[in-house]
């Protein structure tokens, strides 16, 4: 349990920080057993842990090498003790002495409580709804809000929304009951570490929100993080309303297609063309290396056109799908293509083309 502890709060230390005390694991001794504390400022991850405690005091540790430590540990029940700086681990006849941080400024978050609402959400949905729309999610903070997941709430309809402004992707629930509108932006590391702990088989997750922070608990695993600030973008203006050509495709197909264009195409532009027909798509690259021409049937309705796209947007939600057949919605060379599962409206998504010169 302690291994399962520590690879749980470590998903929360930063990978670069200027801050010594973020790189530590934070272990606190009580009355409760043996608590985990890790932090990066935005996501904090507790985890508690049973133990018997003849003393309490709290040390903080080096994560990565208290991680690389305890791992290597024989399978047998561990002793902690502390003299001074010194953290003594005996686990059978092994013995392991590690030094303790400062931890006077390791940054704890408080849940002030302050405008306080919560939502109770079908567990395995939830997560279904998180994996399928947090890799979408931009990486660049020079627009915070799109590094995180919007979740909006209206009536008994909750939809997750994820964009970096090539690749888009939405899923919508129907609640068992009506909570308030509202808008909220979650940091997609956060909600990745959400859906990992709705892995552990609850039947609800549990939500719970302040103005500036949210909280989530599941079996020994307590989660806390800041809420992005700031407002996130009217998406509804980006979905198309109808479309000119609309494609159904066999899944693998499609994707096994793109997949051998890309090697020829990330030697030159890094774009595949799809050239729609009347019944089949074309799928075409070109490079210094080579060229590739690949045509695989498909039903077709609508307009025949040429459009561009960078492969690895169109794999990355091709993947996310979970249907063997799905709708490509297409309007020009320049508009966005809608990508969704043939069955349901549960999920979309939108892929950017490249233009074509």
């Amino acid at each position: 349990m302690l291994n399962d502890g520590i690879a749980s709060v470590t998903k929360a230390l930063p990978a670069r920080s200027s801050m010594a005390v973020l790189d530590g694991i934070l272990l606190i001794a009580d009355e409760q057993g043996l608590l985990l504390c890790c932090s990066d400022l935005t996501l904090q991850k507790e985890y508690r842990i049973p133990a018997s405690v003849d003393e309490e005091g709290e040390c903080l540790i080096k994560g990565r090498l208290f991680s690389d430590v305890v791992r290597r540990l024989p399978s047998e029940s561990a002793f902690f003790s502390m003299d001074g700086h010194t953290l003594t681990i005996r686990c059978g006849r092994t013995v392991n002495q590690l030094q303790s941080m400062e931890y006077d400024e390791f940054p704890r978050m408080s849940f002030d409580g302050k405008d306080v609402f919560e939502m109770k959400l079908p567990a395995q949905k939830t997560r279904r709804a998180i994996d399928h729309t947090a890799f979408a999610v931009a990486l660049d903070e020079a627009r915070p809000a799109l590094t995180g997941v919007l979740m909006e709430c209206q009536g008994n309809s909750l939809s997750f929304v994820a964009t970096d402004s090539y690749q888009f992707a939405k899923n919508t629930m129907t609640l068992e009951q009506e909570i308030p509108s509202r808008r909220v932006v979650i940091p997609g590391k956060t909600m990745v570490e959400i859906g990992h702990m709705l892995e552990e088989g609850e039947d609800k997750a549990r939500l719970v929100f302040s103005t500036t922070h949210v909280k989530v608990e599941s079996g020994s695993t307590m989660l806390v993080s800041r809420l992005i600030d700031g407002d996130y973008f009217d998406y509804q203006r980006i979905l198309p309303k109808s479309c000119k050509t609309r494609i159904m495709v066999e899944k693998e197909v499609l994707m096994d297609s793109i997949d051998r264009a890309q090697l020829v195409a990330r030697e030159g532009t890094g774009s595949v063309l799809f050239v729609i027909g009347s019944e089949s798509i074309t799928v075409k690259a070109e490079s210094s290396i080579g060229k590739v021409e690949d045509e695989i049937s498909a039903q077709i309705m609508g307009d025949g056109l040429s459009i561009a796209f960078n492969p690895r947007f169109l794999l990355n939600v091709l993947k996310n799908i979970e249907d063997d057949k799905i709708y490509l919605e297409c309007n020009s060379p320049i508009n966005p293509c809608v990508l969704r599962p043939i069955n349901g409206e549960e999920f979309v998504y939108l892929v950017v083309p490249m233009r074509l010169f």
